[in-house]
């Protein structure tokens, strides 16, 4: 299940790592798997972790039922 939903959400670099769902809402948790970000002020890339906060954003509906992506935002 998690490898169709990573495929249907065909965000390049982005796992679908478990999934929720209900009669109206699916929540998928997402992990991306480049381990690196790069700063947006400097544009320097870093593999070290400064902030570790789980946000939640929604995207396009998926047969009629809200989808929520869980991100872990580094």
């Amino acid at each position: 299940m998690k490898r169709l939903m990573t495929k249907i959400l065909n965000l390049p670099g982005v796992i679908v790592e478990e999934s929720l769902e209900t009669e109206e809402t699916i929540i998928l948790s997402v992990i991306v798997k480049n381990k690196t970000a790069v700063f947006p002020r400097c544009g320097q890339t870093s593999r070290h972790l400064h902030q570790n906060k789980t946000h939640l954003a929604r995207d396009l509906p998926i047969t009629n039922r809200e989808v929520i992506l869980k991100v872990n935002r580094r």
